[in-house]
């Protein structure tokens, strides 16, 4: 549910973040539940539904047929069943996905429109929220749940959470809200997701990349131990024989420029430009600084310069 956005702020990278609640009004969750739940997504996502512990989170993917990634998601435990946080650009697309596969079992699909989805990070932000709220997650327990109120947390790329909350909790939380805490936009979330590495996938980049080209291995989102699901064969080939070509990077400039998401990004060798890879995201922060999240050839080297086609601007690995 989205009652209201709020406005976008200077973004800030994790080391210079004030604390900050975040609006994540580009996410929502899809709900799964039934007896058989569990079963259908075992068979759906690249994870081991095994391996999901009941105070725990994990990333994890759907893919089509060829092993090409649909979408990404959050999973875990929430109410009788499974919550996945997931782009809200793939939403609708995600649970018609999800219900051609629901017939003979006992599975419920659903868009949950009665939580709100915000962010927490920055300076003292654990201290602001024990202000607010009993238990606080950690990492021997990433994810608490009561009382209505979700909290995940998360250590890269600096400590912060993402809060589940119900109706009554998000209006008592706003109450609470002084001038103190900056409020910012979706932007800021994705910005840290960046850091963290975690790949962004939105519906225009939907379908193009194996799991492994974007580092969902290195993530721990891919189990290669578990029994079937879509793709699965080819993402296994592809992983024991190392044929894999592709790696997600961050590369930083300076500028204002807004190039599209899919837009080509090209390397320069001997005073040539050729292909090297795709643009994912693009977050502008303050000093006119621009981070880009990119999937990129692995023969690259560190100290390589690219640009974005279509654009002069130069941009550098960040380490």
């Amino acid at each position: 549910m989205s009652l209201f956005n709020f406005p976008k702020n200077t973004i800030y990278s994790s080391i210079q973040l004030p604390l900050t609640l975040i609006s994540l009004e580009k996410w929502s969750i899809i709900y799964v539940d039934g007896s058989d739940s569990k079963k259908f997504l075992q068979n759906q996502l690249t994870i081991d539904m095994n391996d999901l512990k009941e105070k725990q989170y994990k990333m994890c993917a759907y893919c089509n047929l060829h092993g090409k990634v649909y979408s990404t998601m959050l999973l875990f435990h929430y109410r009788k069943g499974y919550a996945c946080i997931i782009k809200r650009s793939l939403l609708d697309l995600q649970i018609k996905e999800f219900k051609k596969y629901t017939i003979f079992l006992q599975v419920q699909i659903h868009q949950l429109d009665d939580v709100f989805l915000l962010g927490l990070s920055g300076k003292n932000s654990k201290l602001f929220l024990s202000t607010q709220f009993i238990d606080i997650p950690n990492n021997s327990m990433p994810v608490i749940s009561n009382d209505k109120t979700t909290i995940l947390w998360f250590s890269n790329p600096c400590e912060r959470f993402l809060l589940v909350l119900s109706l009554k909790n998000f209006l008592l939380l706003k109450q609470k809200i002084n001038k103190k805490i900056v409020l910012n936009n979706s932007k800021q979330w994705t910005l840290l997701d960046i850091e963290a590495g975690y790949p962004i996938i939105g519906k225009t980049m939907s379908q193009k990349f194996l799991p492994q080209s974007i580092n969902l291995d290195k993530l721990e989102a891919i189990s290669f131990n578990k029994g079937c699901y879509y793709g699965q064969e080819i993402i296994a080939r592809i992983f024991y024989k190392n044929l894999n070509k592709h790696s997600l990077y961050l590369l930083s400039s300076k500028g204002s420029i807004n190039p599209k998401i899919g837009s080509i990004i090209k390397i320069k060798i001997l005073n040539k430009w050729f292909r090297i890879g795709f643009l994912l995201a693009i977050v502008h922060l303050y000093s006119n600084e621009i981070w880009i999240q990119a999937v990129l050839n692995q023969s690259v080297n560190i100290k390589n310069i690219f640009r974005i086609s279509g654009f002069k601007t130069i941009f550098l690995i960040k380490n």
